[in-house]
Parts: C-alpha cells; sequence; structure tokens
C-alpha cells in the first residue's frame, strides 16, 4: 500500500508524518540498511520536520512498534506493511518507551547519527555524503 493510500484513510495531522514513518521504518530491516540510507535520508530532507523532531519521531513512534525487528531470529526483510505500520505508530499515542525498547537503541543511534549527517547535507544543498 502506498504512503498516500494509508494518508487517505488517516487523520489530516499525520500526513507529513506518515512518509517519515515508513522511510524511518527502513531501518529496522533485517538486512543490511546502510545500502538504504540515501534514500531515507532523502524523504526525511523532504520533510517539513526540523531534525530533532525526525529523531523523537525515530525514538518515541517508530522505535518502540519496531524493534523487536531487530532481535527477532528471521526478522522482517523486505519491508513492513505501511498499514500496519501506521495503525500501530497511532494506537501507540505517542506514549514514550519504557522497558525493552530502551535496551535496543544502539545500533538504531548510530544508523540515525548516519542518517542524520545525510539529511543535513541534502537540507544544506550538498547532496548526500
Amino acid at each position: 500500500m502506498s504512503a498516500a493510500a494509508v494518508v487517505d484513510e488517516g487523520a489530516d495531522d499525520d500526513a507529513a508524518r506518515i512518509p517519515v514513518w515508513i522511510a524511518l521504518s527502513g531501518l529496522y530491516l533485517d538486512i543490511e540498511v546502510e545500502r538504504f540510507h540515501d534514500a531515507i535520508a532523502a524523504t526525511l530532507a523532504a520533510s517539513p520536520f526540523p531534525l530533532d523532531a525526525l529523531q523523537a519521531m525515530l525514538v518515541h513512534d517508530v522505535h518502540p512498534v519496531l524493534f523487536t525487528n531487530l532481535i527477532a531470529p528471521a526478522g522482517v526483510w523486505d519491508g513492513f506493511d505501511e498499514a500496519w505500520l501506521v495503525a500501530r505508530i497511532r494506537a501507540r499515542g505517542g506514549r514514550r518507551s519504557r522497558g525493552l525498547a530502551r535496551w535496543f537503541r544502539g545500533d538504531i543511534d548510530a544508523q540515525w547519527r548516519a542518517v542524520a549527517a545525510k539529511i543535513g547535507a541534502l537540507r544544506a544543498g550538498a547532496g548526500p555524503t
């Protein structure tokens, strides 16, 4: 399902967040996600959100829903269902992570730093790094 189709089914205030959530979900796939950094950064750089808001969406919206894929023996590798992802994030209502989700942020923090640098370069007009 496309991000546009998901937006049509949801709240208007999420319209700009949904492409961000979907892009950030790529960091949780059970593959070498570094090859997707440029595409993720391009989507995030085109969003209306400042870098700190994008990081907050990663930590408080996407991470609590998808962190278990990082520890699954055979996790999702071909992409998360977008409608499922949006529904799960909306159901959480932006609640802060507690418990296990906090323990599995190390790799995601490293992935975020790499993507954030690319976002900065794109927004500065330098292109991806």
